[in-house]
Protein backbone atom coordinates (compact mmCIF):
# COMPACT_ATOMS: atom_id res chain seq x y z
CA UNK A 1 0.00 0.00 0.00
CA UNK A 2 3.21 2.59 0.96
CA UNK A 3 4.65 1.65 -1.94
CA UNK A 4 1.42 2.31 -4.01
CA UNK A 5 1.39 5.85 -2.25
CA UNK A 6 4.99 6.76 -3.03
CA UNK A 7 4.48 5.79 -7.08
CA UNK A 8 1.59 7.77 -7.02
CA UNK A 9 3.02 10.97 -5.76
CA UNK A 10 5.96 10.26 -8.02
CA UNK A 11 3.37 11.49 -10.85
CA UNK A 12 0.52 13.74 -9.08
CA UNK A 13 3.15 15.87 -7.64
CA UNK A 14 5.29 16.67 -10.65
CA UNK A 15 1.86 16.78 -12.68
CA UNK A 16 0.69 19.64 -9.76
CA UNK A 17 3.61 21.76 -10.30
CA UNK A 18 3.60 21.85 -13.94
CA UNK A 19 -0.10 22.81 -13.94
CA UNK A 20 1.06 25.37 -11.41
CA UNK A 21 3.76 26.80 -13.52
CA UNK A 22 0.86 26.83 -16.43
CA UNK A 23 -1.34 29.12 -14.38
CA UNK A 24 1.73 31.50 -14.39
CA UNK A 25 2.72 31.72 -18.28
CA UNK A 26 -1.46 30.92 -19.18
CA UNK A 27 -1.98 34.64 -19.21
CA UNK A 28 0.25 35.47 -21.70
CA UNK A 29 -1.46 32.50 -23.99
CA UNK A 30 -2.14 34.61 -27.16
CA UNK A 31 -1.25 37.97 -26.01
CA UNK A 32 2.35 38.14 -27.51
CA UNK A 33 2.95 41.83 -27.15
CA UNK A 34 2.12 41.33 -23.19
CA UNK A 35 4.87 37.99 -23.54
CA UNK A 36 7.21 39.94 -24.90
CA UNK A 37 7.09 43.50 -22.59
CA UNK A 38 7.14 40.99 -19.62
CA UNK A 39 10.25 39.18 -20.89
CA UNK A 40 11.60 42.33 -21.59
CA UNK A 41 11.48 43.77 -18.41
CA UNK A 42 12.56 40.77 -16.27
CA UNK A 43 15.75 40.72 -19.00
CA UNK A 44 16.04 44.78 -18.20
CA UNK A 45 16.07 43.77 -14.51
CA UNK A 46 18.66 41.34 -14.63
CA UNK A 47 21.14 43.52 -16.56
CA UNK A 48 20.35 45.99 -14.29
CA UNK A 49 22.00 43.93 -11.51
CA UNK A 50 24.62 42.71 -13.45
CA UNK A 51 25.57 46.32 -14.66
CA UNK A 52 25.71 47.65 -10.80
CA UNK A 53 27.92 44.49 -9.87
CA UNK A 54 30.54 44.66 -13.04
CA UNK A 55 30.75 48.81 -13.43
CA UNK A 56 32.66 50.55 -16.02
CA UNK A 57 36.40 50.07 -15.93
CA UNK A 58 39.20 50.70 -18.53
CA UNK A 59 40.48 46.95 -18.61
CA UNK A 60 39.14 44.20 -20.68
CA UNK A 61 35.04 44.05 -19.10
CA UNK A 62 34.05 40.49 -16.86
CA UNK A 63 32.54 37.99 -18.87
CA UNK A 64 29.20 38.85 -16.87
CA UNK A 65 29.55 43.01 -18.24
CA UNK A 66 29.97 41.82 -21.54
CA UNK A 67 26.78 39.30 -21.34
CA UNK A 68 24.40 41.85 -19.86
CA UNK A 69 25.40 44.58 -22.65
CA UNK A 70 24.81 42.37 -25.30
CA UNK A 71 21.43 41.47 -24.15
CA UNK A 72 20.92 44.91 -24.30
CA UNK A 73 21.86 45.02 -27.85
CA UNK A 74 19.39 42.20 -28.78
CA UNK A 75 16.51 44.17 -27.22
CA UNK A 76 17.50 47.52 -28.67
CA UNK A 77 17.61 45.88 -32.40
CA UNK A 78 14.20 44.62 -31.34
CA UNK A 79 12.20 47.28 -33.80
CA UNK A 80 8.93 45.16 -31.97
CA UNK A 81 9.78 47.23 -28.66
CA UNK A 82 10.31 50.61 -30.30
CA UNK A 83 8.74 53.31 -28.44
CA UNK A 84 7.45 51.12 -25.81
CA UNK A 85 6.81 52.28 -22.35
CA UNK A 86 8.87 49.51 -21.05
CA UNK A 87 12.24 50.95 -22.60
CA UNK A 88 10.92 54.31 -21.27
CA UNK A 89 10.86 52.97 -17.78
CA UNK A 90 14.40 51.28 -18.05
CA UNK A 91 15.69 54.31 -19.20
CA UNK A 92 14.22 56.19 -16.28
CA UNK A 93 15.58 54.31 -14.00
CA UNK A 94 19.05 54.23 -15.27
CA UNK A 95 18.64 57.91 -15.28
CA UNK A 96 17.69 57.88 -11.45
CA UNK A 97 20.73 55.99 -10.74
CA UNK A 98 23.17 59.16 -12.75
CA UNK A 99 21.00 61.82 -11.09
CA UNK A 100 21.54 60.34 -7.71
CA UNK A 101 24.90 60.12 -7.79
CA UNK A 102 25.24 63.70 -9.85
CA UNK A 103 24.37 64.86 -6.83
CA UNK A 104 27.61 64.08 -4.98
CA UNK A 105 30.11 66.89 -4.17
CA UNK A 106 32.98 65.71 -6.09
CA UNK A 107 36.39 66.32 -4.64
CA UNK A 108 38.66 64.32 -6.14
CA UNK A 109 39.46 63.49 -10.12
CA UNK A 110 36.28 63.96 -12.76
CA UNK A 111 33.39 61.47 -13.89
CA UNK A 112 32.11 60.97 -16.87
CA UNK A 113 28.47 60.18 -17.07
CA UNK A 114 27.05 58.59 -20.39
CA UNK A 115 23.13 59.73 -21.37
CA UNK A 116 21.67 58.25 -24.55
CA UNK A 117 23.32 58.31 -28.34
CA UNK A 118 26.34 60.36 -28.17
CA UNK A 119 24.67 62.32 -24.76
CA UNK A 120 27.17 62.88 -21.83
CA UNK A 121 28.36 64.94 -19.17
CA UNK A 122 31.91 65.30 -17.40
CA UNK A 123 31.93 66.71 -13.60
CA UNK A 124 34.53 67.93 -11.90
CA UNK A 125 35.59 69.71 -8.48
CA UNK A 126 34.84 73.21 -10.26
CA UNK A 127 32.68 72.58 -13.20
CA UNK A 128 29.40 70.09 -14.57
CA UNK A 129 30.00 70.31 -18.36
CA UNK A 130 27.69 68.64 -20.89
CA UNK A 131 27.82 67.84 -24.35
CA UNK A 132 24.75 66.81 -27.39
CA UNK A 133 22.39 66.13 -24.59
CA UNK A 134 18.63 64.41 -25.98
CA UNK A 135 15.78 63.54 -24.87
CA UNK A 136 14.83 60.56 -27.25
CA UNK A 137 12.81 60.56 -30.18
CA UNK A 138 8.57 59.96 -29.80
CA UNK A 139 7.83 57.09 -27.91
CA UNK A 140 4.09 55.95 -27.84
CA UNK A 141 3.12 56.67 -24.68
CA UNK A 142 4.94 59.95 -24.10
CA UNK A 143 6.57 62.63 -26.13
CA UNK A 144 10.50 61.46 -25.62
CA UNK A 145 11.99 58.61 -24.35
CA UNK A 146 13.42 60.43 -21.74
CA UNK A 147 11.05 62.66 -19.78
CA UNK A 148 11.39 66.28 -19.90
CA UNK A 149 11.04 65.89 -15.85
CA UNK A 150 14.28 63.76 -15.72
CA UNK A 151 16.06 66.11 -18.33
CA UNK A 152 15.34 68.99 -16.52
CA UNK A 153 16.66 67.48 -13.47
CA UNK A 154 19.84 66.42 -14.55
CA UNK A 155 20.16 69.74 -16.15
CA UNK A 156 19.85 71.44 -13.20
CA UNK A 157 23.22 69.75 -12.30
CA UNK A 158 25.07 71.33 -15.21
CA UNK A 159 27.11 74.70 -15.70
CA UNK A 160 27.60 74.75 -19.70
CA UNK A 161 26.45 72.52 -22.83
CA UNK A 162 28.58 72.13 -25.99
CA UNK A 163 26.27 71.31 -29.36
CA UNK A 164 28.35 69.36 -31.81
CA UNK A 165 26.19 69.98 -35.23
CA UNK A 166 22.72 70.50 -36.31
CA UNK A 167 21.78 66.85 -36.21
CA UNK A 168 18.33 66.86 -34.30
CA UNK A 169 20.05 63.37 -32.10
CA UNK A 170 22.27 65.74 -31.05
CA UNK A 171 20.73 69.41 -30.82
CA UNK A 172 17.45 69.18 -28.89
CA UNK A 173 15.61 72.22 -28.73
CA UNK A 174 13.35 71.68 -25.92
CA UNK A 175 16.74 70.47 -24.06
CA UNK A 176 18.38 74.06 -24.79
CA UNK A 177 15.63 76.00 -23.83
CA UNK A 178 16.03 73.97 -20.13
CA UNK A 179 19.40 75.62 -20.15
CA UNK A 180 18.65 79.06 -21.14
CA UNK A 181 15.92 79.45 -19.12
CA UNK A 182 18.27 78.77 -16.05
CA UNK A 183 20.79 81.28 -17.55
CA UNK A 184 23.29 78.06 -18.09
CA UNK A 185 25.77 78.77 -21.63
CA UNK A 186 25.16 76.85 -24.72
CA UNK A 187 27.51 77.09 -27.52
CA UNK A 188 26.53 75.56 -30.89
CA UNK A 189 28.13 76.17 -34.26
CA UNK A 190 26.66 78.99 -36.10
CA UNK A 191 24.38 77.34 -38.50
CA UNK A 192 22.61 75.74 -35.26
CA UNK A 193 19.58 77.23 -33.49
CA UNK A 194 19.99 80.53 -35.88
CA UNK A 195 18.28 83.47 -34.45
CA UNK A 196 18.48 82.35 -30.86
CA UNK A 197 20.59 85.21 -29.28
CA UNK A 198 20.73 83.22 -26.06
CA UNK A 199 22.83 80.71 -27.52
CA UNK A 200 26.56 81.45 -28.35
CA UNK A 201 26.89 81.04 -32.16
CA UNK A 202 31.04 79.80 -32.90
CA UNK A 203 32.54 78.42 -36.14
CA UNK A 204 35.88 78.81 -38.31
CA UNK A 205 37.44 76.21 -40.30
CA UNK A 206 40.62 76.92 -38.59
CA UNK A 207 41.31 75.99 -34.64
CA UNK A 208 40.35 78.51 -32.23
CA UNK A 209 40.43 78.89 -28.82
CA UNK A 210 37.85 80.26 -26.61
CA UNK A 211 37.92 81.15 -22.93
CA UNK A 212 34.03 80.36 -20.56
CA UNK A 213 33.38 81.88 -17.37
CA UNK A 214 31.05 79.44 -14.98
CA UNK A 215 30.15 79.58 -11.39
CA UNK A 216 33.41 77.26 -10.72
CA UNK A 217 35.64 78.90 -12.81
CA UNK A 218 36.63 79.01 -16.39
CA UNK A 219 37.11 77.00 -19.45
CA UNK A 220 39.44 76.99 -21.54
CA UNK A 221 38.52 75.42 -24.63
CA UNK A 222 39.61 74.67 -28.59
CA UNK A 223 36.85 74.42 -31.33
CA UNK A 224 38.23 72.37 -33.98
CA UNK A 225 36.76 72.45 -36.85
CA UNK A 226 35.34 69.41 -37.87
CA UNK A 227 32.63 67.65 -40.13
CA UNK A 228 30.18 64.90 -40.88
CA UNK A 229 30.66 64.46 -44.36
CA UNK A 230 30.38 67.88 -45.37
CA UNK A 231 28.20 69.14 -42.85
CA UNK A 232 30.11 70.93 -39.89
CA UNK A 233 30.51 69.79 -36.89
CA UNK A 234 32.56 71.22 -34.06
CA UNK A 235 35.05 69.12 -32.22
CA UNK A 236 35.33 70.38 -28.65
CA UNK A 237 38.27 70.37 -26.42
CA UNK A 238 37.64 71.56 -22.98
CA UNK A 239 40.29 72.34 -20.30
CA UNK A 240 39.18 72.89 -16.39
CA UNK A 241 40.60 75.02 -13.89
CA UNK A 242 41.90 71.66 -12.34
CA UNK A 243 43.53 71.19 -15.35
CA UNK A 244 41.61 67.63 -16.68
CA UNK A 245 40.84 68.34 -20.37
CA UNK A 246 38.40 66.40 -22.38
CA UNK A 247 37.74 66.24 -25.88
CA UNK A 248 34.31 65.43 -27.63
CA UNK A 249 34.13 64.53 -31.53
CA UNK A 250 30.18 64.92 -32.16
CA UNK A 251 29.45 62.82 -35.41
CA UNK A 252 32.97 63.40 -36.95
CA UNK A 253 33.38 61.20 -40.44
CA UNK A 254 35.21 63.14 -43.24
CA UNK A 255 38.39 61.85 -44.65
CA UNK A 256 39.62 65.42 -45.91
CA UNK A 257 39.47 66.21 -42.01
CA UNK A 258 42.27 63.44 -40.93
CA UNK A 259 45.15 64.97 -42.71
CA UNK A 260 45.16 67.18 -39.24
CA UNK A 261 43.35 64.59 -37.21
CA UNK A 262 45.94 62.10 -37.48
CA UNK A 263 48.36 64.61 -35.34
CA UNK A 264 45.63 66.56 -33.51
CA UNK A 265 47.71 65.44 -30.38
CA UNK A 266 49.93 68.47 -31.25
CA UNK A 267 47.54 71.12 -31.54
CA UNK A 268 45.79 70.46 -28.35
CA UNK A 269 46.33 70.15 -24.32
CA UNK A 270 47.59 66.69 -23.50
CA UNK A 271 44.24 64.50 -23.44
CA UNK A 272 42.90 62.95 -20.61
CA UNK A 273 39.45 61.62 -22.28
CA UNK A 274 38.17 61.41 -25.49
CA UNK A 275 34.49 61.19 -26.07
CA UNK A 276 33.91 60.03 -29.41
CA UNK A 277 31.48 58.37 -31.91
CA UNK A 278 31.80 54.88 -32.29
CA UNK A 279 31.67 54.84 -35.78
CA UNK A 280 33.91 57.99 -36.60
CA UNK A 281 36.29 56.73 -39.86
CA UNK A 282 39.78 54.94 -39.20
CA UNK A 283 38.37 54.82 -35.70
CA UNK A 284 41.94 53.26 -33.64
CA UNK A 285 43.97 55.86 -36.18
CA UNK A 286 41.87 58.65 -35.32
CA UNK A 287 42.30 57.75 -31.24
CA UNK A 288 45.95 57.86 -31.60
CA UNK A 289 45.84 61.57 -33.13
CA UNK A 290 43.96 62.19 -30.56
CA UNK A 291 46.81 60.32 -28.04
CA UNK A 292 44.59 60.40 -25.05
CA UNK A 293 44.63 58.63 -21.53
CA UNK A 294 41.11 56.92 -21.69
CA UNK A 295 38.54 56.27 -24.74
CA UNK A 296 35.33 56.01 -24.52
CA UNK A 297 32.86 55.47 -27.08
CA UNK A 298 29.28 56.92 -27.89
CA UNK A 299 26.49 56.63 -30.21
CA UNK A 300 25.63 52.85 -29.58
CA UNK A 301 21.62 51.80 -29.90
CA UNK A 302 20.47 55.19 -31.04
CA UNK A 303 16.51 53.70 -31.37
CA UNK A 304 15.84 56.20 -34.52
CA UNK A 305 18.28 54.47 -36.94
CA UNK A 306 17.19 51.29 -38.39
CA UNK A 307 18.82 48.33 -36.86
CA UNK A 308 21.91 48.02 -39.21
CA UNK A 309 22.92 51.15 -37.91
CA UNK A 310 22.00 50.97 -34.58
CA UNK A 311 25.35 50.18 -33.81
CA UNK A 312 25.79 47.44 -31.46
CA UNK A 313 27.89 47.10 -27.89
CA UNK A 314 29.56 44.20 -29.38
CA UNK A 315 30.20 45.87 -32.87
CA UNK A 316 32.08 48.71 -30.39
CA UNK A 317 33.93 45.76 -28.25
CA UNK A 318 35.32 44.58 -31.13
CA UNK A 319 36.68 47.83 -32.66
CA UNK A 320 37.99 48.71 -29.33
CA UNK A 321 40.47 45.53 -29.44
CA UNK A 322 42.05 47.43 -31.57
CA UNK A 323 43.00 50.23 -30.37
CA UNK A 324 46.24 50.74 -27.92
CA UNK A 325 45.44 53.05 -25.73
CA UNK A 326 42.85 52.14 -22.34
CA UNK A 327 39.35 52.31 -22.89
CA UNK A 328 35.72 52.08 -21.45
CA UNK A 329 32.44 51.05 -23.37
CA UNK A 330 29.23 52.33 -21.27
CA UNK A 331 25.37 52.38 -21.89
CA UNK A 332 22.59 54.28 -20.42
CA UNK A 333 23.27 56.49 -17.23
CA UNK A 334 26.60 55.00 -16.36
CA UNK A 335 29.44 56.96 -14.96
CA UNK A 336 32.91 56.29 -14.91
CA UNK A 337 35.61 58.20 -12.36
CA UNK A 338 38.53 59.35 -13.69
CA UNK A 339 41.09 59.82 -11.08
CA UNK A 340 45.26 60.30 -12.63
Amino acid sequence: MRKSVFLLSLFVLPLYMLLQAQEKTAPFWGKQEVYLMNQTEKTFHLVDALLKENPPSSGNPALARKAALQLLDGIFHDTRLDGSKTLSQFMESRLSGLLEDMQKPLEEGMKVYKLYNDGFIVKTKSVTVAFDLYRGGAMKESPSLISDETMQAIVAQCDIMFLSHNHPDHIDPVVVRMFTDMGKQVIAPNNSLVGNKWVTHIRSEQIIDKEFKTKGGKLDVKILPGHQSELINNIHVVTTSEGFTFAQTGDQYNEEDLTWLLDVKTKIPALDVLLINCWANRFSDTIEGFDPKLVITGHENELGHTIDHRESYWTSLIKLEDVKKPSCLMTWGEVYWYKR
